[in-house]
């Protein structure tokens, strides 16, 4: 931690152990002295993770990306470190972009939402109106695929296997895992279309009966 405010900031050894306690302090850590004589094996998965938010803010910065930052860590813990994000995003007049494969992270953390599949956004908008009314046949899959409570039988998986970007197909890369896929999905790659309020989607289809109609379901409660 002290290694990487030096260097941003080239201060001297006392302004660097007061910084870096700073830093601990803020992201919730009780103890800071004695935590930064410690090795990273001595410190839980959570406290770990909360060092690793003090390094990225270390340099002050405009926009922090955090890439999975709840992956291992138990519901408790999660909720935790997606509480101090959102502090600190405030606190440090700071932009958040989120990634995550947790739909109820980014339910819980976001404000929009961009989903991607094979490298494309595919729809893009606010967080609720894209878990709850989604428009591509991938996000409404990928809701139809999320485990909930009171939910019986099997889950609704995806067909097929995601392409590697050597085999993408020449038109909708969801396409060959599409069940509304027709010949102009294959030939085509969509273009984002806005339906309003911020909400845009890339679906040729979009606007047919047979896609339309599984959106009219609240997916995120069902």
């Amino acid at each position: 931690l002290t290694e990487t405010i030096k260097a941003l900031d080239a201060d001297g050894v006392v302004q660097l152990k007061a910084r870096a306690t700073d830093l601990l302090q803020r992201v919730g850590l009780p103890d800071p002295e004695r935590i930064l004589r410690q090795y990273p094996h001595q410190l839980s998965g959570g406290m770990r993770q909360r060092v690793m938010i003090a390094l990225a803010i270390a340099g002050r910065p405009e926009l922090l990306i955090a890439d999975e930052p709840t992956t291992a860590l138990d519901v408790s813990v999660q909720k935790d470190i997606l509480e101090l994000l959102r502090r600190l995003t405030h606190e440090e007049n700071m932009t958040l972009i989120l990634v995550s494969h947790d739909l109820g992270v980014i339910a819980a953390a976001t404000q929009s939402v961009a989903v991607m599949y094979a490298g494309m956004v595919v729809e893009r908008g606010p967080t609720d109106t894209v878990l709850r009314q989604p428009r591509h046949p991938y996000t409404q899959a990928l809701l139809k695929a999320r485990p909930t409570i009171g939910r019986t039988g099997r889950l609704i998986g995806i067909p097929g296997a995601p392409a590697s970007p050597d085999t993408w197909p020449s038109g909708c890369r969801f396409a060959p895992r599409c069940p509304h896929a027709d010949n102009k999905c294959d030939a085509k790659i969509p273009t984002l279309e806005t339906i309003g309020g911020g909400h845009v989607v890339a679906c040729h289809r979009l606007h047919e009966s047979s896609v339309l109609d599984l959106s009219k379901k609240d997916l995120l409660s069902s």
